[in-house]
């Protein structure tokens, strides 16, 4: 733990068993999305322990994260979701790193670097049905139908992703998905076929299942959350994070005494304050000061003051013999209570992939082996 009482645990064996749970809900294959460090959870032991499930193909936002999966794992197929530069191209094509197209310059210039190389390339279509990100719109076919005559390309798949598949209401995702068919219906007629499509997402894999095509792309459901409170169906996932600390030091304040910048708590008791090592640039959040929960002895505390860059201050008076060398759960269970990063993130008005995302990669990952 590089002497620092703070560290993450990623059980590999949950990880495991989300994948199998969730492929069941699905006969297409499953894309998991491994982007952004695998949600934090470490890029790298997660592809490892899926491709040992069956896993071929994985999709990441980056070429930095495509080349780091290749080098470790070249015999997987690496698909780049997000936008890759012009000059990538040479890149991609050495790698065999498969990205996504949607502007006909960007398709332009692989072809030139592919017939440069004497190699062949292949890509994947991104169409904007209304997430208002990337993509060609649907009033966009004829661009597409050029790139399909450009050389050296293979066009292997199209996407598309929804806004709102994550909600009770579907008719948006209904809609969305009428124009990616009449999109790939277009194309057909226009003698373009296209092998592989993929729009389903976690929310699409759990409810929607319109929406499964030849791929699936599993992504923060893979990691034991669910996609919003809206999809009620449980089904038994298991976070695979859990992030822990110990206590570095105990004291007693008293009534009238304030803790951290800005003295915004003020104590109205005699209060036991336990200060934990870790902080804002660990990734927990400033705007859990003076109302987020940590677990201590198998009960909540309260955090007290503002969360600095590397230390916060917990009221831990109602808890017997809180001690130096404690540990102190962030997320994960301790005893009957457990704090999950959904919970954490509704205190802050923000989603559970932003929490997962946010813890640093100065918190050492540490793996429970499958």
């Amino acid at each position: 733990m590089g002497g620092r009482q703070v560290w993450a645990e990623v059980d590999l064996q949950a990880l495991k068993d989300n994948y199998f749970k969730l492929q069941s809900y699905t006969k297409s294959e499953i894309m998991p999305i491994v982007k952004a460090d695998a949600y934090g959870h470490g890029a790298l032991p997660v592809v490892k322990t899926l491709i040992a499930c069956g896993a071929k193909r994985f999709g990441v936002a980056l070429l930095e994260e495509a080349l780091e999966i290749k080098a470790v794992f070249p015999e997987v197929t690496v698909m780049v979701i997000g936008a890759t530069e012009e000059n990538d191209s040479e890149t991609l094509i050495n790698e065999d790193i498969i990205p996504t197209i949607f502007q006909l310059n960007q398709a332009q210039a692989l072809s030139e670097a592919a017939v440069r190389l004497k190699r062949s390339v292949r890509l994947h279509i991104k169409v904007d049905t209304g997430m208002g990100r990337i993509g060609f719109r649907e009033t966009e076919i004829a661009e597409i139908l050029k790139i399909a005559e450009l050389p050296n390309l293979i066009i292997e798949g199209i996407f598309t992703h929804f806004a709102t598949a994550d909600q009770k209401d579907l008719s948006f995702a209904k809609k969305q998905l009428k124009s990616f068919q009449t999109v790939y219906d277009q194309l057909k007629a226009a003698g373009l076929t296209i092998p592989i499509r993929h729009t389903a997402n976690s929310a699409g894999i759990i409810q929607f299942p319109d929406s499964h095509f030849e791929v699936v792309r599993l992504g923060i459901s893979l990691y034991g959350l669910q996609p919003s409170a809206q999809i009620s169906e449980n089904i038994g996932l298991q976070p695979v994070l859990s992030w822990k600390a110990k206590v570095s030091h105990v004291k007693t304040i008293e009534t009238g005494e304030t803790v951290s910048y800005g003295r915004t708590f003020q104590a109205a008791y005699p209060t036991r304050v336990a200060t934990v090592p870790v902080g804002y640039a660990d990734g927990l959040r400033r705007a859990l000061s003076n109302q987020g929960e940590m677990l201590i002895r198998g009960r909540r505390s309260t955090i007290i003051g503002r969360i600095c860059m590397d230390q916060t201050m917990l009221d831990v008076t109602k808890i017997p013999n809180v001690q130096v060398g404690d540990v102190v759960t962030i997320l994960g269970k301790d005893g009957n209570e457990h704090l999950t990063a959904t919970e954490m993130a509704d205190w802050m008005s923000t989603i559970s992939y932003e929490v997962v995302c946010g813890v640093s990669k100065r918190v050492p990952r540490l793996y429970k082996e499958a």
